[in-house]
């Protein structure tokens, strides 16, 4: 593949001009089972410099639906720009070739098309893929997608990946999922989220057939489909062999919280300095989610792996380590799903290096889910929303 030319260079002041690239390497996240992968590819210029570009593919509604680069940049931003973009995806890193790294990108331009979005600016910095088109052939391609998937190393874990591919409309990983095989099944007409996911062996088929109840978010609604998968072990790893849907039923909004009741343990803070708390977490916890909301922000820090996709009683929110909302009336709540976690929380932001920016005020243990009802109420007070309830 030959070197390339880049329009803008970003990170050059005024720079708007065109230089020569080397590859160096790549690495992509090994987390296409889960929806998504984090890419990064390491050029050199014909100046000597390092130019690195940060890509987020999104396999279910977006397509390359983020982007970053920096050329020449300190070893600390690298990190920060790294874990922005891959540190929630959990998994591993894994090594990939130019020819591999560069079918991604062009890839999943080609689903941002599908899905009419927009490619993220400035798309003239990995327009090369559009140019190159890399064509790899079917035994690349499944090269390609061993890496950048984790291995599938039981019957459960393949059962949940399977659900969750199906709830996303995800028929390339259904297809992995299946061993090349098309399995005609379908249970949503349009991409949706796997929120829960019960598995039981079907009696006197252990580990050759399973029953999954799966719990559906469908964006308007929920619903609940109870599936019958057949699998078997192959050299590389767990394979649906078929699959069936028993039953499914829409319900309502209450019978799903009802269905998903869990434990929340919340601890609220008074936030002293508000510029300077989120100077540390944008510092500190690059690789939390951050979404803005009406009156508030909210960090959603992940755990490192995936093990939760191994459960038999798979909850979405396993994957959640820590959920922190600060609000417009300097609130902050800390919110976890385990006594485990709060308390490592909690002593992360009672730490010295919080002292004189957070004041503990309170704690709570909930019996049901009731931050994100926060969250969206309008309420920039955790105490007056209670208070409502």
């Amino acid at each position: 593949m030959k070197n390339r030319k880049f329009e803008v260079i970003k990170g050059k002041k005024d720079a708007d001009y065109g230089l020569t690239h080397r590859f160096i390497e790549a690495c992509a996240t090994n987390t296409r089972l889960m929806g998504v992968v984090g890419l990064v590819i390491k050029w050199k210029t014909e100046l000597g410099e390092e130019f690195h570009q940060f890509f987020h593919l999104d396999a279910e509604e977006f397509g390359l639906d983020d982007y970053i680069s920096i050329l020449d940049g300190s070893d600390e931003s690298i990190a920060m720009a790294a874990a922005n973009m891959m540190g929630g995806l959990g998994g591993k890193t894994v090594d990939i070739s130019q020819r591999e790294a560069v079918y991604l990108v062009h890839h999943f331009m080609e689903k941002s098309k599908q899905f009419n979005e927009e490619l993220p600016e400035p798309i003239s910095e990995y327009e090369y893929a559009i140019h190159e088109k890399p064509q790899l052939d079917e035994t690349e391609i499944t090269a390609l997608w061993d890496k950048i998937c984790e291995p599938v190393t039981s019957p459960i874990q393949l059962v949940n990946y399977f659900m969750m591919r199906a709830a996303a409309c995800d028929e390339e990983g259904l297809g992995f999922l299946s061993d090349g095989q098309k399995i005609p099944y379908q249970i949503v007409k349009k991409p949706a989220t796997l929120l829960k996911n019960i598995i039981e062996p079907v009696d006197g088929q252990n580990e050759k057939a399973y029953m999954a109840e799966s719990l559906i978010d469908l964006e308007q609604g929920y619903r609940m489909v109870v599936s019958e998968i057949q699998v078997e072990e192959t050299a590389k790893g767990w394979r649906a062999k078929a699959a069936e849907v028993k039953t499914s039923m829409n319900i309502t909004g209450m019978e799903a919280a009802f269905s998903l009741g869990k434990d929340e343990y919340i601890t609220v803070y008074h936030v002293k300095n508000f510029r300077e708390f989120m100077r540390k977490m944008d510092r500190e916890k690059p690789h939390a989610m951050k979404h803005g909301y009406e009156v508030g922000i909210l960090y959603t820090e992940f755990n490192p792996t995936n093990e939760h996709v191994k459960n038999t009683n798979y909850y979405l929110n396993d994957d959640i380590y820590g959920v922190y909302y600060i609000t417009e009336s300097s609130q902050l709540l800390v919110c976890a799903y385990n006594q485990k976690q709060i308390l490592e929380l909690e002593k992360y932001f009672n730490s010295p290096n919080y002292e004189g920016i957070l004041e503990m005020e309170e704690r709570f243990h909930l019996d049901r889910s009731v931050l994100y009802e926060f969250v969206h109420s309008g309420f920039d007070s955790f105490y007056e929303f209670l208070e409502e309830e």
